[in-house]
């Protein structure tokens, strides 16, 4: 929920970019494991074709596309994966900013068990199943079937927090409700500090940075923030699934998002005056990104993804400018974003408040749907973006019809983070 601190007014803004943006999750699964094959080849439509064209991405070992392709297709997912979550982020911190205004500590921690924890769960125990069973990856008898599922619930519950590996495992997908929880936990002491303490030196120094001079404290120091933690993290092992140097990151994402709320009045009046200098300023890291996504390509070290100590480089002057390139890149595409999203979507709709509730469920059930709309593509012999088209279709179908059935008992929305409307 988002309102405004001084005139309790619901920022519809926000609400409306939470939406679009998990609603890009659907499109983006689908097209990654079919131009990436990050699921396999079983499940690709594309991987005849891709192996055909390009054998040297083309990995042997796995049956996967690598995602270091640069067509234009990849490139365009290079692009949207650089900000997609860090927004996400960014919007869950905004959230926690107004959450925190109605709520003790105590009230807010239990909250965020029940609404991350608890579907985090839930939908690691039914979703990971499912989407193993899709992939080919369980014996289809009843008895294996129940053994599965039952020993999948030990499992799960008990390495999902081993980093990297149990979180890819046990989590998949909902990785991102592990990280949420973590960070709030860490930051409540902060939350909690800041708002015993509305006009403390913290509280001012948090206003401050979001009116200095020429937007400096936005524009140049939050990035460098990024930056840094790019610059210490990053040589030793790849970002994935919130890990490594993307922990850290995703961490800061998400407290500047507290931040700008916090600052309230700061906040909006340097997204509306500098609307325009931001979104140039996007389009510029956007370039600087497509040169050092095509560098990476060459050189096979990996500049964007991390991990290039593997290479036998700490640093040097292209690491470094490719940690800046990637922060800036992603900093200013989430500030467009929240510009030109306070500029045109603050505005009521009837249909708002239901999407919202379709947020949660929808994220949770979509991945092995998306695995059953890619094998149904690829078995009807479809490729390529109508394979996008007729896979992106099946899984928000199905996924509105789950939803419309989990919606109606509160047994049901409680597990699946559905949150009960205000009357």
């Amino acid at each position: 929920m988002a309102e405004d601190a001084t005139q309790t007014v619901r920022r519809h803004d926000i609400d409306w970019l939470r939406v679009i943006l998990f609603g890009l999750l659907i499109p983006f699964h689908v097209a990654i494991g079919i131009y990436w094959s990050t699921y396999g080849a079983d499940v690709n439509p594309n991987i005849d074709e891709i192996s055909a064209v390009d054998s040297r991405e083309f990995a042997e070992e796995s049956d996967d596309y690598s995602a270091e392709s640069v067509d234009s297709t990849s490139m365009v997912l290079h692009w949207m994966h650089q900000w997609r979550l860090a927004a996400l982020f960014m919007i869950s911190g905004m959230g926690t900013a107004f959450a925190f205004k109605r709520r003790t500590w105590q009230i807010f921690l239990q909250e965020r068990v029940k609404r991350l924890l608890i579907p985090m769960f839930f939908g690691a125990w039914t979703m990971g199943f499912a989407g193993t069973v899709i992939l080919g990856g369980e014996e289809m008898t009843a008895s294996g079937l129940t053994f599965s599922f039952l020993f999948g619930i030990v499992w799960r519950s008990l390495i999902f927090w081993v980093p990297v590996f149990g979180k890819l495992w046990a989590l998949g997908h909902l990785w991102f409700l592990w990280n949420l929880f973590q960070y709030s936990l860490i930051l409540t002491p902060l939350f909690h500090y800041v708002r015993k303490n509305p006009d403390g030196g913290l509280s001012r120094m948090i206003r401050s940075s979001l009116s200095m001079p020429m937007g400096i404290g936005s524009l140049v120091l939050m990035p460098l923030a990024l930056t840094v933690t790019e610059v210490l993290f990053k040589p030793w092992f790849p970002g994935y699934i919130g890990v490594a140097y993307e922990w850290f990151w995703f961490l800061l994402f998400f407290l500047f998002g507290y931040m700008f709320i916090t600052a309230k009045e700061e906040y909006y009046r340097f997204i509306e005056s500098k609307r325009v200098l931001i979104t140039a300023l996007a389009g510029a890291w956007t370039l600087a990104f497509v040169w050092i996504r095509l560098e990476q390509h060459d050189s096979g070290i990996p500049y964007v993804d991390g991990g290039w100590l593997e290479q036998g480089v700490l640093h040097d002057w292209r690491t470094l400018l490719a940690c800046l390139i990637h922060s800036f890149h992603a900093w200013f595409w989430c500030l467009t974003l929240f510009s030109w999203g306070a500029y045109l979507l603050n505005r009521p709709s009837g249909s708002l408040a239901y999407l919202n509730q379709a947020v949660y469920p929808f994220y949770i059930v979509h991945m092995p749907l998306t695995f059953l709309g890619l094998r149904v593509s690829s078995d009807l012999g479809i490729r390529g973006y109508p394979a996008v088209l007729l896979a992106t279709a099946l899984v928000v179908s199905l996924c509105w019809a789950f939803f419309e059935v989990v919606r109606r008992t509160r047994a049901t929305s409680f597990l699946f983070g559905i949150k009960a409307q205000k009357v």
